[in-house]
């Protein structure tokens, strides 16, 4: 039997199902037709014509990504333009795209779970939507545990504290553009919160709750999912025997350096 981008498409929706994603988001199939035959997927954060040559070169029929396009109503599809060409380059390549946004951040094993476990929290469970809370196995200082992000995601990290002495053992998380949801964490108990983005004005409000935040990148805080999507995929994809291999796209849409 032929392995189909439908057929994919409902593994996926096994996996982080639709109904998890919030009103606002673009999740399924974007690009393609269900009936494309597939072999070889890609999983990779963004639709780029980056990942799009890589998904070529490696001969993927199917990119399945974490951000959606279309995010924002389009009214063209042009090639002058970054998303625009990116959706031309997958059409002419005849290669699907299937989006997996907050429904996988949202779901049980998606990205939050990820980011948690990636910091070594324990007794790891969900507050508000999809977020996570979870306990370090010692208590730091926030300059301690600001360290601790550091080295388990890459980069760099902004901390916003009252001190950096200040003890954190209950820990927050929710990856990419999570400033805004510092209340959620505040309100649980949280001693920190550790998101991608934050405005200045919502680290503002959440310093003066008592809580520390701790900013460590939207690419950081969420392409550490991505080995964990491929390999539920995979997984499912074995346990009904479809002969198809999935592997992570190694294209970075961008690198960030200290000035």
């Amino acid at each position: 039997m032929s392995v189909t981008v439908g057929h994919i498409l409902d593994l996926i929706n096994e996996i982080a199902p639709p109904e998890l994603a919030e009103s606002y988001d673009n999740v399924g199939l974007l690009v393609g037709h269900p009936d494309w035959p597939v072999d070889r997927i890609m999983v990779a954060l963004d639709l780029t014509q980056g990942a799009v040559e890589e998904a070529r070169r490696n001969g993927a029929q199917l990119i399945v990504t974490h951000h959606p396009i279309f995010f924002r109503g389009r009214k063209n599809i042009r090639e002058d333009d970054p998303e625009g060409a990116a959706v031309c380059s997958l059409i002419r390549s005849g290669i699907a795209m299937i989006a997996a946004h907050t429904n996988f951040d949202n779901a049980p094993e998606g990205v939050n779970d990820a980011l948690a476990r990636e910091l070594g929290l324990e007794e790891i469970h969900t507050i508000g939507t999809g977020m996570r809370m979870g306990r370090l196995s010692e208590s730091l200082t926030v300059s301690e545990f600001a360290g601790l992000v550091r080295n388990a995601l890459g980069g760099s990290v902004r901390i916003y504290a009252e001190r950096p002495d200040s003890a954190v053992e209950r820990v927050a998380v929710c990856g990419g553009s999570g400033g805004s949801f510092w209340r959620i964490a505040a309100e649980n108990g949280a001693q920190a919160f550790v998101t991608g983005e934050a405005s200045y004005h919502d680290a503002l409000s959440a310093v003066a709750s008592g809580l520390c935040m701790i900013e460590s990148g939207h690419y950081e805080t969420e392409h550490i999912a991505l080995k964990l999507l491929a390999d539920c995929l995979q997984d499912k994809i074995n346990a009904v025997q479809y002969n198809v291999y999935v592997d992570v796209s190694a294209h970075a849409p961008f690198w960030r350096f200290e000035g």
